[in-house]
């Protein structure tokens, strides 16, 4: 009896080792990965895929190689410089929207974003965990899986930010190479590689032309972090903060071709001219505002007991670290005014705090300053307590069976969360597939291409009956002047495209 109490007692406090946790963490997130690349073929195109798309479609009609769509791409950034907005990069990216290689190739710009995404979230927290803090190699495993799959699964609009190229692209995409380049800079203070430096160096070039003709969002917030290295290399005399210079000097000069082009005047006197948009004081101000108004929305039930399942991980990871935990609430807020410019770009122009596709970028960033906020405070908390001796034994990690409890009640939040599908973005790729409702609507798509295909220069279509809203960004209009028909009939060289019910052409007919 007592042998059988003992072998109970040693199962219920049996604390895994960190590098079965950090295996546990890396399959799971491989496991919400799995429905998203399900669900990417399913994506079809919309709107500005064929406006964007275009100019690089007029040159591939001209001349069919790789080198005529980058000229193409080109072109496109270049008139909307001048015609609509100044964002650069970002409008070279949406030129290249896959579709202009035919439409079955579109599928990849979903699956370049979730990659993208992926990759860039785990190589900015290996940066942060591994170069900054000198953490151990599983630990940051766990820390790499757990945060990308909160960025990915929560993104704010899944639909915007994966699954429709153009929109994808702007924010999600462009944001991603930031963090790229945020690691990349992270590794030059850090690192001591003389030839991995000279790489990063041209890499933060090439991030910083990236980044820094990105939407309002990005390049506002990755001119705050370049600044931010900056200035703290030279307050700890750091000799390698001379290797930011290049990159700090491309993103000044990007970040003004930027914010100066001539499209911004022409875009902000059609938004000043319907009464929307802040002074730049006033933006600024509110920003704290909205800031504050959607902490409870970024964060979540969800997000919350992910933070507790962490924080075991973190406190041990902290226990074995030499890097000092100092003066954590002058980094909170920092964190939190560098979260809150995300809100200025919108309410400046808008005056509100941005769509759906805008508040992506938004949430991305105030998602990894949370978890670095997280092992921020824990650090200091556990350094303080090991200078008073009042650790009271709690060295070690979490027991085994605190992992599956806190995993019953993810579940229990999943459960009682009404938009289940709309709010987990793997959820809702998997609802989708298994439903039949993603086939249906590709289905639909395509057999729309083929009624364009074969009609003549006015064309009327079938609106979509399957609408699976994380592939479903919209449908066409009865007006065939709406953008998103003359977009569409452009693209195929049709005089007009309308979208209307059968039994409604019927009436019209009798």
């Amino acid at each position: 009896m007592t042998r059988d109490k003992n072998k109970i007692t040693k199962i219920l406090t049996w604390v895994p080792d960190i590098r079965i946790v950090a295996i546990f963490s890396a399959a799971i997130l491989v496991l919400l990965l799995i429905p998203l690349f399900r669900i990417v073929p399913y994506a079809v195109p919309w709107n500005d895929d064929y406006n964007y798309g275009s100019f690089v479609q007029v040159a591939l009609s001209q001349e069919h190689s790789f080198a005529s769509a980058l000229q193409g791409a080109y072109s496109c950034a270049r008139i909307q410089w001048y015609a609509w907005q100044g964002t650069f990069s970002s409008i070279f990216f949406m030129a290249l929207v896959p579709l202009v290689w035919g439409e079955e190739y579109y599928f990849l710009g979903p699956l370049f974003l979730i990659l993208l995404l992926l990759i860039s979230v785990m190589v900015l927290v290996r940066g942060l965990a591994r170069d900054v803090l000198g953490a151990d190699r599983a630990s940051c495993l766990i820390l790499q899986s757990v945060v990308a799959a909160v960025v990915i699964v929560l993104l704010h609009s899944s639909q915007t930010g994966l699954f429709w190229y153009n929109s994808g692209i702007h924010y999600v995409g462009m944001h991603s190479f930031l963090m790229l380049t945020t690691a990349a800079w992270i590794r030059l203070f850090t690192g001591r590689d003389k030839t991995l430096s000279v790489f990063l160096v041209l890499w933060t070039m090439v991030g910083a032309v990236l980044s820094g003709g990105a939407n309002f969002v990005t390049t506002l917030q990755g001119l705050l972090v370049v600044l931010f290295f900056a200035v703290l290399g030279i307050l700890l005399r750091n000799k390698r903060t001379l290797l930011l210079v290049p990159s700090l000097a491309v993103y000044c000069f990007a970040f003004y071709k930027n914010v100066s082009a001539p499209g911004n005047h022409v875009r902000g006197d059609i938004l000043s001219g319907s009464g929307l948009g802040m002074d730049a004081f006033p933006a600024i101000g509110n920003s704290f505002v909205e800031a504050f108004r959607y902490i409870g929305e970024f964060t979540g039930l969800i997000t919350l007991a992910v933070m507790i399942v962490l924080i075991p991980v973190i406190w041990q990871m902290v226990g074995k670290l030499t890097f000092q935990f100092r003066r954590p609430g002058l980094i909170l807020l920092g964190t939190f005014c560098l979260y809150a410019t995300g809100f200025t770009p919108s309410l400046y122009s808008l005056g509100h705090a941005g769509l759906g596709r805008t508040l992506n970028a938004v949430k991305i960033t105030y998602q990894i300053l949370l978890f670095l906020n997280e092992v921020y405070w824990l650090g200091w908390m556990r350094q303080k307590l090991e200078q008073k001796k009042h650790m009271l034994g709690l060295k070690q990690g979490a027991p085994a069976l605190f992992y599956p409890a806190m995993g019953l009640l993810m579940l229990g939040i999943f459960a009682i969360e009404p938009n289940q599908a709309g709010t987990y973005s793997s959820y809702g790729a998997y609802y989708y597939v298994h439903t039949g409702e993603a086939n249906e609507f590709h289905k639909e798509y395509l057999g729309r291409l083929e009624t364009i295909a074969n009609s003549g220069a006015e064309v009327v279509v079938r609106p979509y009956h399957f609408r699976p809203w994380l592939i479903c960004a919209g449908d066409l209009s009865e007006n065939k002047d709406a953008e998103e028909n003359r977009a569409m009939a452009s693209w195929y060289d049709k005089g007009s495209i309308i979208c209307i019910e059968e039994e409604a052409l019927q009436n019209d007919s009798k």
